[in-house]
């Protein structure tokens, strides 16, 4: 493998990590936002039992 070649395949696999990255992060979002979903649930059920 040359030069050029290499070259080439270290910026094919920088897109892919990027593209990859991406990805994670907006699986990270949504994790974030069930997790925000649970707690408030949590807290409305903790506080709804308190009040009995």
């Amino acid at each position: 493998m040359n030069d050029s070649e290499e070259l080439q395949f270290i910026k094919m696999e920088y897109m892919r990590i990027l593209k990859e990255n991406e990805r994670l992060l907006e699986i990270i979002a949504q994790l974030n936002q069930t997790l925000n979903r649970l707690i408030k649930h949590y807290m409305r059920q903790k506080k709804s039992t308190s009040l009995e």
